[in-house]
């Protein structure tokens, strides 16, 4: 299809869902889930080649790698909002899709600029705030070939204390030098009440405070040892569910890496995903050249410009 006709079939598919279309639910694959123990990111293995193939770097050239993020879409990746910095300016990042190192020259890897960054409206842009989740528009699309989005949950979907997923990243492997190649940690959801006592454990400057939010989720260990860490943020926190990887969460923050009583803490996905949907149905077209808002009498006439226009180019 030519891409002035795409632009077309997209408008009116936008129009007909009322700019709020179900744009990913197609879109994600199942892929292959593996079995395999859990890992020995702090604590976590190597992940083998084309495990996580929704695993991208967030980086700057300033800086190199500083985040996370998966790609949920050709043209969109979901990462953490406190991996940036106000004002918000989309050219200073790049996003590195494929590999599993953190090195531009490595094969079958592609660094594609940042078209738009989306923040949470309400985030509040220090430690520990609600709504740490952003979206990011990426300048051109990516081919099939080079990547396999993650799958989302649904909105408020409930999620299990006790279920075992994964989290990946390139982050701090001991507090320290980040991990030269993609790290993989199996960790189980953990109950938030039980989250909220064990943060106040040794921390007297969080008497009478709520820590762990309504939208945040945990995932680790009580003894600690196994975590993620400083440049894991934005990542992806995957499970299994009938037989697709579901992102549950976003790795947002932490009291150190692998600390006892302090597991990782992650923006749970299931709270966003309406705001996810809506920002790329609001979006979409225009992601690939096509701007317009499709309002007033502009719906009829992009019906009359797809009657004569469309079969033509198929």
């Amino acid at each position: 299809m030519e891409s002035w006709a795409r632009c077309i079939f997209l408008l009116l598919l936008q129009i007909l869902t009322g700019g709020h279309g179900d744009i990913l639910r197609s879109l994600c694959s199942v892929g292959s889930l593996h079995s395999t123990g859990a890992g020995k990111i702090v604590g976590g293995q190597d992940a083998p080649e084309g495990r996580w193939p929704w695993q991208v770097s967030l980086r700057t050239a300033k800086e190199g790698h500083i985040c996370g993020g998966s790609l949920i879409h050709e043209v969109w990746v979901l990462t953490a909002a406190h991996c940036f910095r106000r004002p918000l300016n989309s050219s200073f990042y790049h996003v590195k899709v494929g590999g599993l190192t953190l090195s531009l020259t490595e094969p079958h890897s592609t660094l594609v600029a940042v078209r738009d960054i989306f923040v949470y409206p309400t985030y509040l842009w220090e430690d520990a705030s609600s709504g740490d989740i952003a979206l990011l528009r990426l300048d051109t699309p990516l081919q099939p070939s080079q990547f396999s989005p993650v799958c989302l949950p649904q909105a408020q979907a409930p999620l299990t204390p006790g279920t075992v997923c994964w989290v990946t990243g390139w982050g701090a492997t001991h507090e320290r030098e980040l991990a030269s190649v993609l790290q993989e940690l199996a960790v189980p959801l953990l109950d938030s009440e039980d989250c909220e006592r064990m943060y106040h454990i040794g921390e007297t400057s969080l008497s009478g405070k709520r820590v762990i939010q309504s939208d945040m989720l945990c995932a680790g260990f009580v003894e600690g040892q196994k975590d993620s860490c400083q440049g894991d943020s934005g990542g992806p926190l995957v499970c299994a569910i009938n037989s697709s990887w579901i992102q549950v969460g976003i790795t947002s923050w932490g009291i150190g890496c692998a600390r006892p009583n302090k597991p990782g803490v992650y923006t749970r996905v299931p709270d966003y995903v309406d705001w996810i949907q809506r920002t790329l149905a609001e979006n979409h077209s225009d992601a690939y050249g096509c701007r317009s808002r499709a309002s007033g009498a502009y719906p009829i006439l992009l019906l009359v410009l797809l009657a004569f226009a469309l079969p033509e180019s198929l």
